[in-house]
């Protein structure tokens, strides 16, 4: 019996289950594989072991039972040359592997914090911010069944959710009870039903929640949910956002998911100028700055059209977190969902606080704008007089 095999053997006798795993720091620093991350996921029903390769600037997955888990994490170590790989499950333990392909186990501890649970169990430590019992708004759109189990297929859209949700409640307390919250371009409104469900159900704030979106049929739908929810302080309007007006004064929190280009740039607008208390946005295709990026020290990134592409979005977004910090918020730029779920994964998160305007930083921005000859949407609204 080889070295691999006693390893193999000895890692089947401890381990019952693997929660989370790396597979971490390759013998050659320049091979295209960098690391393996592996997690246990509920898939179909059924536990599974998700293993993403990250090769270069990219992750592939692979989801594997768990009787291949073992054998496939000593192959990934000896074919890629990995010297370790870090373990937690019913057991936490590092592999290690020297430069003979020799195997060892150092860090052993039994993990008295563990216990095994049912598939159903591992999804709702992931749904625990929404409650254990599944919300009969979640059982209409198909996100899960009357038992509390998510539906197949709609994995993703249930981690989305949660995600957002779990970003909603870090900025909870700055949104005040009985004010006004709008969803501009709110499309199916899946979150926009989550949110309501967290806000109104759960932390009993009695807002109102207006969604905006100018596809008449998907607005009809939605009204039609929200009705058939019972939820009394939710309307959806067929109305572009560019002419939405604070007629009531008490909008203090303005969200935006997917809007396409400068359609995030105006919602940002209107939640600067009436100044609500939280912002919250998830912009989608961004085209303004690409076609007027210019910077001959950038060449390198300028010249290829993808990479050029990628530059121009995460500077709009740059510029949009820059503007809010000016305008007085202060702002976290965080990753919304994993790319594995979409590649606009990126969330501008903006609360207000009592800091004047900041001048520093807008001759920042304008150095910078100048610097790459770009003028941006919001910057334009926020900051040049209109005729």
């Amino acid at each position: 019996m080889d070295n691999a095999q006693q390893a193999f053997l000895k890692l089947s006798e401890l381990l019952t289950d693997i929660e989370t795993a790396v597979i971490s720091n390759p013998a050659k620093r320049s091979q295209a594989l960098k690391k393996v991350k592996i997690e246990k996921i509920l898939l179909n029903g059924k536990a599974a072991y998700r293993f993403a390769r990250y090769i270069e600037n990219k992750v592939i997955h692979e989801n594997l039972d768990w009787g291949c888990v073992i054998s496939e994490i000593i192959s990934i170590m000896q074919t890629e040359g990995f010297k370790q790989c870090t373990v937690s499950g019913n057991f936490n333990l590092t592999l290690l592997m020297n430069k003979d392909r020799l195997f060892k186990l150092t860090g052993l501890k039994q993990n008295v914090n563990y216990s095994v649970f049912s598939e159903k169990e591992h999804n709702r430590r992931k749904k625990y911010i929404l409650g254990e019992k599944a919300a009969p708004w979640m059982i209409s759109l198909g996100i899960m069944d009357e038992n509390g189990n998510i539906t197949s297929g709609m994995q993703k859209k249930f981690r989305q959710i949660n995600r957002f949700v779990e970003m909603l409640a870090d900025v909870e307390s700055h949104i005040p009870d009985k004010c006004t919250i709008i969803d501009m371009g709110c499309g199916k409104s899946y979150l926009t039903f989550a949110m309501y469900h967290y806000l109104n159900e759960l932390k009993q704030k009695h807002v109102t929640i207006q969604g905006y979106d100018l596809k008449a049929d998907v607005v009809e739908h939605c009204n039609k949910l929200a009705k058939d929810f019972g939820f009394e302080r939710l309307e959806f309007y067929n109305r572009d956002i560019a002419d939405i007006e604070n007629t009531s004064g008490d909008i203090a929190m303005i969200i935006t998911l997917h809007a396409c280009d400068t359609a995030t740039d105006i919602a940002m607008y209107h939640g600067i100028r009436w100044g609500c208390k939280v912002i919250m946005s998830v912009p989608c295709c961004q085209h303004e700055l690409f076609k007027q990026i210019k910077n001959d020290d950038l060449s390198t990134i300028m010249q290829h059209g993808i990479l050029k592409e990628r530059f121009a979005a995460l500077m709009t977004d740059g510029i949009r977190a820059q503007i809010l910090e000016i305008m007085g918020y202060k702002t976290n730029v965080m990753e919304f969902i994993d790319m594995e779920h979409t590649p606009k994964n990126i969330m501008i998160r903006a609360v207000k606080t009592n800091k004047p305007f900041n001048a520093e930083k807008k001759a920042a921005l304008d150095k910078q704008l100048k610097a790459f000859s770009v003028s941006q949407c919001l910057y334009r609204l926020c900051f040049e007089k209109k005729d």
